[in-house]
């Protein structure tokens, strides 16, 4: 019997659509985040690593990790804990649970959303009573900066307790709570300033423009720190002709600098949520000059020139975010953040590779019959 075109086709569809599921067959858990300022993250344990065993003892699931470490700790005293990943090998001496979060390695390449693969809720309430017009506007502009930080499955939405005091519920699916901490904590308020005075701040008032590929966004050098490895980032932004008049104000009352001349007297100081993160240059040819383009550096550090690149990469991120949306009108406290288990994510998988294999021998039989 002589197959024809068409169920060559079929098969050629149906092995494309199972390659684009790409079951995953892989044992053990994936590290989602690393407590900083832990035994864990100083013995150089990182998310993305894979566990695979424990103390000699395989895992190969979340519940073989919570088993192990369960029949370990508590103990009075400090223990040693042997952790072996896919390409690495770990040894903390410690007392209590690692504080790492973990889950369990995806089966497919099928991105899956809040109900399948889980995630992260926050409770969050602004620092002062707000109305539900401003709870509003304060989740569009939430909704906004998670969206350019590059989140694509969040939910953003208001809810009120039975005193009437206004709520936003965060949900991000395949957040860790610490990831989550991270992105909503802060208020983002963004401020450049020489000396005492604010030049420019984030938010599309004083910049029209945040370079984010090409030639003026990117990572243009690494080597080595006192605490490893660091590397330095750099990208160009473009002030407003209010924000860049603002400079030309200021830098025309300073003088040159007397142990670099080829340089102001004083820096550009770069402040996130008050908190000084950089100081740059200022080029005496900037003195008095109404310049729109201002580039703007950084750096971030780690233990590897892998996880320094990855660090300074997402703090540009974080910096260009927050130069673009603007900072939160009000600082925001957590009330309550949880992990959300998948409700659906073992069985919808199951059902995924069920119907493709029906579906594959049921089209095939039906070419066949017709030939």
């Amino acid at each position: 019997m002589k197959f024809s075109w068409k169920i060559w086709l079929l098969i050629g569809v149906l092995m494309c659509s199972a390659l684009l599921i790409s079951p995953n067959f892989e044992k053990g858990v994936i590290i989602k985040s690393v407590e900083k300022n832990s035994t864990s993250f100083d013995s150089g344990l990182r998310a993305g690593e894979i566990i695979t065993s424990v103390n000699g003892e395989q895992v190969k699931n979340l519940e073989d990790y919570q088993r192990i470490i369960n029949s370990i700790f508590p103990t009075q005293n400090k223990t040693r804990l042997d952790i072996t990943t896919k390409n690495n090998q770990f040894v903390l001496f410690i007392d209590k649970s690692p504080l790492i979060t973990l889950a369990n390695i995806p089966k497919t390449k099928i991105k899956t959303g809040l109900d399948l693969s889980g995630g992260a809720r926050a409770l969050v309430r602004p620092e002062v009573p707000v109305s539900s017009t401003e709870i509003n506007d304060l989740i569009m502009i939430t909704s906004n900066r998670l969206n350019e930080f590059g989140i694509a499955d969040i939910s953003v939405k208001s809810v009120v307790d039975l005193s009437g005091n206004n709520f936003m519920l965060i949900e991000v699916a395949g957040a860790t709570p610490t990831d989550l901490i991270e992105l909503v904590s802060k208020q983002g308020k963004f401020e450049a300033k020489i000396g005492n005075e604010t030049v420019f701040i984030g938010g599309e008032e004083d910049i029209t423009y945040v370079a984010r590929t090409g030639d003026q966004s990117g990572i243009y050098s690494c080597g080595k720190s006192q605490e490893g490895e660091a590397c330095s980032f750099r990208f160009g932004i473009t002030l407003s002709e209010k924000a860049a008049k603002r400079h030309a104000e200021i830098t025309n009352a300073l003088g040159l600098s007397p142990e670099n001349p080829q340089y102001l007297s004083q820096k550009l100081d770069l402040y996130l949520d008050d908190q000084l993160t950089d100081s740059l240059f200022i080029g005496k040819d900037l003195k008095g000059s109404t310049t729109t383009q201002i580039s703007i550096s950084g750096s971030g550090g780690g233990a590897t020139q892998e996880e320094a690149y990855e660090n300074a990469q997402a703090k540009m991120k974080k910096l260009q975010t927050v130069l673009i949306t603007g900072s939160l009108p009000y600082k925001l406290e957590i009330v309550k953040i949880d992990n959300i288990s998948p409700a659906l994510g073992k069985e919808f998988t199951k059902s995924m590779i069920f119907f493709s294999i029906n579906s594959f021998c049921f089209n095939l039989s039906c070419f066949i019959y017709k030939i």
